[in-house]
């Protein structure tokens, strides 16, 4: 079973949401990409970076959220073990708000779109 993680991020505060944005996206994205062997541990990190539009966040104001894509349980623990794993975290700490931050761990993504217009419903195995 592929196991993704879904972080929901809100800035910290006294940070723009453009400062968040480019923290995020030229310090911190290439920081977990620097990270020895990473393709070994991660399948897929993708950034979504969301556009403040008010009376439209219902769901909450998160100024973005991530996917992390792994193999199996036992990749993304390999990847929390590696002693360069901690850069990370002290790196969130410039610019998370730690507090509000969400987490949706084994997510099982099903794919209602793939392809060119092909509409298949089946459960991601990798």
């Amino acid at each position: 079973m592929v196991v993704v993680i879904l972080g929901f991020y809100k800035r910290k505060p006294g940070l723009t949401h453009e400062q968040f944005c480019h923290h995020w996206g030229h310090i911190h994205g290439p920081l977990i990409r620097s990270l020895p062997n990473i393709d070994q541990y991660l399948l897929r990190y993708v950034q979504h970076h969301l556009s403040p539009e008010p009376g439209h966040n219902k769901g909450g104001d998160f100024d973005g959220f991530s996917e992390a894509w792994f193999a199996d349980e036992s990749a993304r623990d390999r990847l929390y073990a590696i002693p360069e794993f901690a850069n990370l975290f002290d790196d969130e700490e410039k610019f998370l708000d730690r507090e509000e931050t969400r987490w949706l761990i084994r997510d099982d993504p099903k794919v209602q779109i793939s392809g060119e217009g092909k509409v298949d419903v089946f459960s991601t195995n990798l």
